[in-house]
């Protein structure tokens, strides 16, 4: 799931609606908690920043984890959310209602581990 050299979670893509299990826990593994700036609760719905239903694909890079109560508030009326930035830094624009607008990224990954070599 992770770049050796880097990091980075790879990308993975599903023609389904739903985000699969495999995908699922992948956006789990890069975001950890909910993705809403001001939000750290833990991460219930997995949910498409351009929406499925405006051709918004299942993939890592239009997934977003959010709790419960932050992924039913974005589909009201007002809220926006865009994909923006670095491709390689999956950095989300919130637009509320008011006009207010934050970005959110996730928190850096850990690095892989380095094994000895025994003997």
């Amino acid at each position: 799931y992770a770049t050796p050299d880097t990091g980075q979670l790879t990308a993975v893509e599903s023609v389904a609606r739903c985000f699969p299990t495999g995908l699922a826990r992948l956006i789990d593994l890069r975001d950890r908690t909910c993705r809403t700036p001001w939000c750290d609760a833990p991460i219930r719905h997995h949910d498409h920043i351009t929406p499925h239903q405006d051709g918004g694909p299942t993939t890592a890079d239009n997934g977003l984890g959010l709790c419960a109560a932050c992924n039913h508030a974005k589909q009201g009326d007002g809220w926006t959310t865009t994909r923006t930035g670095d491709p390689d830094v999956h950095t989300v624009e919130f637009r509320t209602p008011t006009g207010h607008t934050y970005r959110s990224t996730p928190p850096p990954q850990p690095l892989p581990m380095h094994h000895r070599k025994a003997g």
